[in-house]
């Protein structure tokens, strides 16, 4: 029979009483996924069970705890298809007297229909009781509301998870100086102490705190006041100075709180509706401050301490050739290392491992030299640096280094610099390589973006070339490519008989690049020794930049690959594929040539209301400078009064989510999961390459293709990001501890959801995540990297991949060091795939869609009761906002 699917989440109802209080309905067809996954263990309800079990819960607060989303155990050796509530055997596990103490067992959940042939489902009974008063009757009664409440749950968590949350951009061209509000010393220790045990303020400095608390007023409530109502948009965080404050939700009292306490933390961090209604029940008062101020004064803290650290970077010797990108590397990389006072912190003649910044404090430098030559002693303080030549050698340190008085240092060692951005002399190379290419004169009149020029530089390729080589010849086809010389000599021998010699630091080979394929050659190039040049080939350009036209001409990146041909009107619509926050994507056709598509359609006044015009724009033009096998496709574009539409390719065989959570299993085997994860970990990588951070990594934004590999969608928060971007958006289940606690974050936050994606597919469900979390405790666990892996499941290989993923610090934290995403390409559990095969699809999926026509979309969920739903009539846009869309 119809089963309801809970808006994403793989735990079915059949048609019955409960049927009203159910999410929008999804039909499965079980028969269109022909190759499910394999039986395996324990599903993820089983495991919420043991997680509770591990914290000393009893049964029965388990059962409450417990989430029955992805619930598919069986009970005993006994396996019912459709026992949609089958509790697991291993309760045991939970320290009860007996496995069957106080668990509801499944309501008749396996009775045999032997008219019709199929098991009862147990709520066909809820609507035939016999009206028996007997105890075992209303404990049946007490099961089945407890299921009925567990489901009411289930729909509550799955709308969560679908969710993504955002804040609004923060707009650094508009001058932001935090506000200062004048309080007592014994105030400021007060709201101090108030902040200590808040994960959200636990990593600021002190300035930082001061900083904040000088931001906070004072509010004063007289009693009965509604200091926050439940459900809206809430703006403000308060400390407690005196009075109580109860907390209710839909108007049921769940707690109380007074002197010290704080309330509202989820407001600094973005729009939320509040989940509480907080009354004072005394006349109180209340120290607040907002979100805006909170934003704008970390992003500008750390702004600020960034750039005071790469200026003082930009004065070391051999440091101050590197690029901004590789300084911010270098400042994210640095330790905050304390020494009290008269501790030596160098000692002359230990081998030299560490560089070090003075942040605070002072020290002296003396014993310096070696053998003849000696110095006076030397000073230093805050913004001074010794020991730089350790990120360069070995060499035995030539002073002591004492600390004068307490004394604050961020330090680096030569180990974790070369981990990070790998050895020096490579960085110096790269970066010199980088300015050469940016002196030729078509690159310099060239609008390049900085991730362009990065990109270009990585692309040059070292070439040795043997004395009396040939290069190019008079007359052949010319080697399309840019050529600078790093060493050795190369004569030039024009067709009018002119010869010149080029040395180190010149170049050849500019003129061809804008020629069409087959350009001749004018000019006779020869190796006069034994040679070495950088050569920067014309497809190699044409990869990052698109077209080379745009080589010495100051025109901006152009959607080359927009199909502008097809016409809007020629698009028929069919049925809804997915809903979002700004509006539908619909399954179409194009008359002309029947082929289908996807056509993403957003509301223009949802876009403005949300703050979101310039991260449409943004999706619109990186979507169109992407062309990658794992990333989807954009078309076409379009417009009108009210919509913005984008035609995608259409990808058929559904959400990863789908395949990761079916009608009777949570996680996919060790070798699905590696297969999908070198899929996605290649789309992220040339993301990556183009410095393009996606943030919103997930099961839902996976798709499945017709042969069974993975295919990236839905980039409306991508993102280029050259240093730093502050916006808090995303999944709250995948987000990185860096984008909660707005501190700045750039793409190595997709690592960090890269590996709670792999965790999912093996495990069943996210790290972080158990059933009854509320957001602030989720976001404290993935502060804090809390998480554990059950027994049995996840292979150690699996383990230590996820291990090296999943790190708070994102300069550990694998894919963001020197040798970025192949660091996570080489690791051994990728080790049975091939890169090269798996880009051209040559490696058999583990799963391949069933597909019977171009229009079929039987592996999406059924929106059928939206589909006529009647647009709602809303004011037209003015001239100015319909403006804000021109570069859509």
């Amino acid at each position: 029979g119809d089963c309801t699917h809970y808006n994403r989440h793989w735990t079915y109802l059949r048609w019955g009483t409960a049927r009203s209080t159910l999410a929008p309905p999804r039909t499965i067809k079980t028969s269109s996924h022909p190759q499910r996954l394999p039986k395996r263990r324990r599903s993820s309800s089983q495991l919420e069970l043991e997680h509770q079990a591990g914290t000393g819960q009893n049964s029965a607060s388990a059962i409450l705890a417990w989430d029955p989303i992805r619930n598919s155990s069986t009970v005993g050796a006994q396996s019912h298809q459709h026992s949609y509530f089958n509790y697991p055997a291993a309760v045991s596990h939970m320290g009860c007297n007996s496995s069957k103490a106080d668990l509801p067992t499944p309501v008749n959940s396996a009775k045999k229909n032997s008219a019709q042939g199929r098991s009862q489902d147990p709520f066909d009974d809820m609507n035939s009781s016999s009206g028996s008063n007997s105890t075992a009757d209303r404990q049946d009664t007490h099961q089945r509301e407890q299921i009925i409440q567990l489901h009411s749950k289930v729909k509550q968590r799955a709308q969560k998870r679908a969710q993504n949350i955002f804040s609004s951009p923060l707009d650094f061209n508009d001058e932001f100086t935090s506000p200062i509000f004048a309080k007592s010393e014994q105030a400021y220790q007060f709201i101090d102490a108030s902040l200590v045990d808040n994960f959200i303020f636990a990593s600021l400095t002190v300035k930082e705190r001061r900083s904040l608390i000088d931001a906070m007023s004072l509010d004063t409530v007289p009693a009965g006041s509604v200091i926050i109502r439940q459900g809206d948009i809430g703006d403000y965080f308060y400390v407690v100075e005196d009075g109580h404050v109860s907390f209710t939700v839909d108007g049921n009292h769940v707690g109380a709180c007074t002197r010290g306490a704080s309330f509202g933390e989820l407001a600094l961090l973005y729009h939320c509706p509040r989940a509480a209604t907080c009354i004072a029940n005394t006349d109180c008062r209340l120290w607040k401050v907002d979100q805006k101020t909170f934003r704008y004064m970390l992003a500008n803290n750390t702004a600020s301490q960034q750039k005071d650290i790469q200026d003082v970077l930009r004065k070391v010797p051999f440091l101050n050739e590197l690029d901004d990108s590789t300084l911010m590397k270098i400042s994210d990389a640095l330790t905050t290392v304390s020494f009290p006072e008269g501790e030596a912190i160098i000692n002359k003649g230990d081998v030299g491992e560490v560089f070090y910044i003075i942040k605070e404090g002072g020290t002296k430098v003396s014993d310096i030299g070696f053998g003849d030559s000696q110095y006076v002693d030397q000073h230093l303080g805050p913004g001074d640096w010794f020991g730089e030549r350790a990120l360069l050698t070995g060499e035995p340190r030539a002073a002591n280094v004492t600390a004068m008085t307490p004394c604050t240092t961020l330090c680096l060692s030569r180990d974790t610099f070369e981990k990070i951005l790998g050895p020096l002399q490579d960085l110096i190379k790269h970066a010199s390589r980088k300015r050469v290419l940016m002196g030729v004169p078509i690159f310099a009149n060239s609008h390049f973006q900085p991730h362009e020029m990065e990109r270009l530089t990585d692309l040059v390729r070292e070439v040795d070339f043997r004395e009396g080589e040939i290069l190019s010849e008079e007359g052949q086809l010319a080697n399309q490519a840019l050529y600078i010389i790093h060493t050795g000599k190369i004569n030039v021998a024009n067709d009018n008989g002119m010869i010149s010699t080029l040395n180190p630091g010149d170049y050849f080979g500019e003129n061809t690049l804008q020629g069409e394929d087959g350009t001749i050659s004018h000019s006779t190039i020869c190796a006069t020794v034994d040679s070495v040049c950088g050569v920067l080939t014309k497809t190699a350009i044409e990869s990052v930049i698109g077209s080379v036209t745009r080589l010495g001409k100051a025109l901006p990146p152009v959607a080359t690959k927009l199909d502008r041909s097809i016409k809007f009107k020629d698009l028929v619509k069919f049925r809804i594929l997915g809903v979002g926050t700004f509006g539908k994507v619909w399954l179409v056709s194009y008359k002309k040539t029947g082929k289908a598509y996807a056509l993403k359609m957003l509301d223009k006044r949802e876009i403005i209301g949300h703050h979101q015009v310039e991260g449409v724009i943004r999706e619109k033009n990186i979507m169109s400078s992407i062309d990658h096998p794992f990333v989807v496709n954009l078309v076409c574009t379009f417009q009108d009064d009210r919509s913005l539409y984008m035609l995608i390719e259409l990808v058929q065989g559904g959400e990863l989510f789908s395949v990761i959570h079916t009608e009777t299993n949570d996680g996919v085997d060790n070798y699905f999961a590696c297969f999908y994860a070198a899929c996605i970990l290649e789309s992220l990588a040339h993301l990556h390459h183009r410095h393009i951070c996606y943030r919103d990594l997930k099961p839902e934004n996976v798709l499945i293709d017709s042969k069974g590999y993975c295919v990236l969608v839905d980039l409306g928060f991508a993102k280029i990001v050259m240093d730093k971007t502050y916006t808090l958006c995303g999944t709250p289940e995948y987000l990185a501890p860096e984008i909660i606690l707005s501190k700045g974050h750039d793409e190595g936050v997709d690592y960090w959801a890269f590996g709670v994606l792999i965790y999912e597919m093996l495990v069943g469900r996210s790290p972080f995540y158990s059933y009854g979390t509320d957001q602030v405790s989720l976001f404290k666990r993935i502060v804090q990297v809390k998480y554990s892996f059950p027994g049995g499941i996840v292979s150690d290989l699996a383990k230590d991949l996820i291990q090296r993923l999943i790190v708070r610090r994102q300069a550990n934290r694998l894919g963001c060091l020197a040798r970025g995403d192949n660091d996570v390409r080489d690791h051994v559990w990728f080790q049975r795939l091939e890169t090269a095969k798996l880009l051209e699809k040559e490696i058999k999926a583990p799963w391949v869609p069933a597909i019977k026509d171009p229009l079929d979309a039987s592996h999406f969920d059924s929106y059928r009761h939206v589909e006529n739903e009647p647009v709602q009539q809303k004011p037209h846009l003015s001239q100015h906002q319909q403006d804000l869309f021109q570069g859509f």
